[in-house]
């Protein structure tokens, strides 16, 4: 279950309020750089991760791929980032809200939270997530670092 949750909440996490999408765009190809992250719980067997995300008005449609080797584990959301908590893959609650530096993404369910703060790193062709992971079996806070290869969607 872990795992999993850790994959939904990236899914989940890149989302954008109506505002927030109009002032910053995250569409592109997003590779893991497993160099500049700092990972206190990595998924068992995870050598990459890749997000593809692209904005268009007031959606964010995003697939995640991680990669185990030569498998990939592949998950896609289309999202409206209006704040609102909803109901997540029918399993979760989840809310995506703006935040001072970028986004605060926050998903739950009565045996785990998730809570991600987005924002560019050194440019905008770095994405950091500081996430804070908290469940009965597992307590984590990893920091994810991700490399834009493409600027998807971009005109």
């Amino acid at each position: 279950m872990n795992r999993k949750c850790i994959l939904v909440l990236f899914a989940l996490c890149i989302g954008f309020s109506s505002t927030w999408a109009q002032q910053t765009d995250f569409s592109g190809t997003w590779i893991l750089n497993l160099e500049k992250s700092k990972l206190e719980s990595k998924p068992e067997g995870l050598t990459g991760s890749m997000f593809v995300i692209e904005q268009k008005n007031d959606k964010v449609y995003l697939t995640r791929y991680h990669i185990y080797g030569e498998k990939k584990d592949k998950i896609s959301f289309k999202m409206t980032p209006d704040g609102k908590t909803r109901t997540i893959k029918l399993f979760f609650k989840g809310k995506l809200e703006k935040s001072t530096n970028g986004l605060k993404a926050s998903i739950w369910n009565n045996s785990f939270s998730n809570i991600v703060n987005y924002q560019f790193g050194i440019n905008q062709n770095e994405l950091i997530a500081d996430e804070v992971f908290t469940s009965s079996p597992d307590t984590h806070h990893n920091i994810w670092v991700f490399d834009r290869v493409s600027p998807e969607g971009r005109n």
